[in-house]
């Protein structure tokens, strides 16, 4: 399975049937996506900035709630979280699980509450976790650094942050990567991986926009 990072919370994952984005983003926040394509897309909540779906070419199963799911050999999972409000109204904020292929991947979208017990136990079964770094509107970076040592990930993908292109009022990676002890991390163009090359144990991959 093939990851890239779109900018923001949008990621492509590349399966060998499906290819699915999610939380696409509106040019409103300063970057394009550019030409999209895929099968799916997943929205974790109506923000312009993460469901803006009509960016993504061809003709996508668009799941923008909780529920269960299947599209070809992906069965997507997903389940509510409270949200920060937009325009006046309390948001609710979906978090997707991905099973396919022998994986299990998680996207915690705008993720802003501590995780119940039952909803810790099904993110724990996740061996890739996309995790918002940036606090402010989501969780700050001690939450998400204790989120992410009691569910034990194989590998953290760290998204929602800031960085050079977009000026957002968001935190930068580095003060989610001090909570690991990382002084320095090489972003790298995407992420391939499958079920059988999980590292052993939690590792940290910054990716960059593509």
């Amino acid at each position: 399975m093939e990851i890239t990072w779109l900018g923001h919370s949008a990621l492509q994952i590349k399966g060998t049937q499906v290819t699915l984005i999610t939380d696409p983003y509106a040019d409103t926040l300063g970057l394009s996506m550019g030409q999209r394509e895929a099968d799916v897309v997943t929205i974790s909540n109506s923000h312009p900035h993460h469901s803006n779906a009509d960016a993504i070419d061809g003709t996508p199963r668009v799941i923008d709630g909780p529920g269960e799911y299947e599209v070809a050999n992906f069965y997507i999972s997903g389940f509510g979280t409270r949200g920060r409000d937009y325009e006046g109204v309390r948001q609710v904020n979906t978090v997707y699980t991905y099973r396919a292929e022998g994986l299990t991947l998680c996207h915690l979208g705008d993720l802003s509450a501590n995780p119940t017990p039952s909803e810790v136990s099904e993110l724990s079964q996740a061996d890739v976790l996309f995790a918002p770094a940036g606090g402010v509107c989501t969780l700050d970076a001690a939450r998400i650094a204790q989120l992410v040592r009691t569910i034990e990930p194989r590998i953290l993908v760290p998204v929602h942050y800031r960085y050079d292109d977009v000026d957002l009022e968001l935190d930068p990676l580095d003060k989610l990567l001090n909570e690991f002890g990382i002084t320095e991390l090489s972003p790298q163009p995407r992420l391939t991986v499958t079920a059988t090359n999980l590292p052993g144990e939690l590792r940290v991959t910054a990716l960059q926009v593509r």
